[in-house]
């Protein structure tokens, strides 16, 4: 974003700023929901109530102005809880999915080797 300075009415200096990005929620879980990945995860779960658990979760935090630390600690006890019950099915291509949903849609996470959550915010 380009901030200007001006003094007594006139242009005296121009700046550059980085704004952080706002992730998009919505994006995220449109896209995540309906990939052929988490379709593939949902549908070898034994326990269901999980992916329930998370979406509920999910769809909540569309609500909230900011996404806090605490909010990402609770989705990756979820997300890791699911990955950790589900059968061994997940492919190199599905971790690269789920990571290129987060990059478009601006999530302050990425996917480690184990398809587990790493959260990208300082505490």
């Amino acid at each position: 974003m380009k901030i200007e300075t001006y003094l007594n009415g006139e242009l005296v200096g121009e700046s550059e700023i980085d704004l952080p990005i706002r992730p998009n929620i919505s994006g995220f879980i449109t896209q995540m929901f309906f990939s052929d990945s988490y379709i593939k995860i949902k549908n070898n779960l034994q326990n269901k109530d999980q992916v329930t658990t998370l979406e509920l979760l999910a769809v909540r935090l569309e609500l909230k102005p900011i996404i806090t630390r605490a909010d990402l600690e609770v989705i990756k006890l979820l997300w890791d809880g699911i990955i950790e019950n589900s059968p061994e099915i997940l492919l190199e291509i599905d971790r690269n999915n789920f990571q290129q949903i987060c990059e478009s849609n601006f999530m302050p996470f990425t996917f480690d080797d184990n398809f587990k959550l790493e959260i990208l915010l300082s505490e």
